[in-house]
């Protein structure tokens, strides 16, 4: 359903970045707490730092333009005794390390993903959920976009299987306008514990894919529904086609063959919720 591949810079695909995880919640909330200091940038994801866990932020830069609209988090931060600083967009993007940053950027702990088993035990009792599960997708426009989807429309969670990313990026947060302090992630390299976990719980593995995959449109939606989504390009692997238990295809009506992911899990997800 979907093809291509680019990073946030529209290079090489993202690499594994030690000491830059930058996913975090506060006490209850759906991630746990590493180690670090990570910098977070763009508003509504500084925004839901302050708002969820600000607690976790030792540092603040705001721009010049920006100082009026954060000013609730500049007091906040001058009253604690951290330190903060009106700054320069030259001096904020050598800060956040780009230019993307909307003017903000809170240096906070850093939080990774949720264990499987952690992931799983949110799951125990619910009596419908759809919880979204991307293998090889780390394209970070992509993983935010699908994030901040996901948060719309009130997923269970995302998974996001991958050899490449253990948390994720600041890039993604940015994109995710908020979502990541919000959506429970599990980011794993082999896909097989998770998947039986949420067969368990008694989620349907549904595969989006257009080999030998039926429309989504008449197809009645099972009330816990697990969405499995590949990388574009690459698609699913064979292992993760043959453990669904159906596969789906949003039909083509126009030159184009597939969507980008990120569409593709909205329309999907629009669907599901159509039920």
């Amino acid at each position: 359903m979907s093809r291509g591949n680019s990073n946030d810079n529209g290079n090489k695909p993202a690499r594994k970045q030690r000491g830059k995880s930058d996913r975090g919640r506060a006490k209850g909330s759906p991630a746990v707490k590493g180690k670090g200091q990570v910098k977070f940038y763009g508003v509504q994801a500084c925004r839901a730092i302050f708002r969820q866990r600000r607690n976790d932020i030792s540092r603040v830069f705001v721009l010049v333009e920006q100082a009026a609209a954060f000013d609730d988090l500049l007091d906040w931060a001058r009253r604690r005794g951290l330190p903060s600083k009106v700054v320069s967009s030259e001096e904020l993007s050598r800060i956040a390390a780009t230019e993307h940053h909307e003017g903000v950027c809170c240096e906070a702990s850093a939080l990774t993903p949720l264990p499987v088993q952690k992931f799983v035990a949110r799951l125990a009792g619910e009596s419908s959920g759809c919880v979204v599960v991307l293998e090889g997708v780390e394209n970070p426009h992509n993983v935010g976009a699908i994030l901040r989807t996901g948060c719309f429309f009130g997923v269970s969670g995302v998974v996001i299987i991958s050899q490449q990313i253990a948390a994720l990026s600041g890039a993604a947060c940015r994109v995710a306008e908020g979502a990541a302090e919000s959506v429970p992630v599990a980011i794993v390299r082999d896909a097989s514990e998770i998947l039986e976990a949420l067969k368990k719980c008694g989620y349907s593995l549904i595969a989006t894919t257009p080999h030998k995959a039926r429309s989504i449109y008449p197809l009645r939606w099972p009330a816990k529904v697990a969405l499995l989504f590949g990388a574009e390009g690459a698609g699913l692997s064979s292992s993760l086609l043959e453990l669904a238990t159906e596969r789906i295809v949003i039909p083509r009506h126009g030159p184009l063959e597939s969507l980008n992911v990120a569409a593709a899990v909205a329309g999907v997800l629009t669907e599901v919720r159509r039920r």
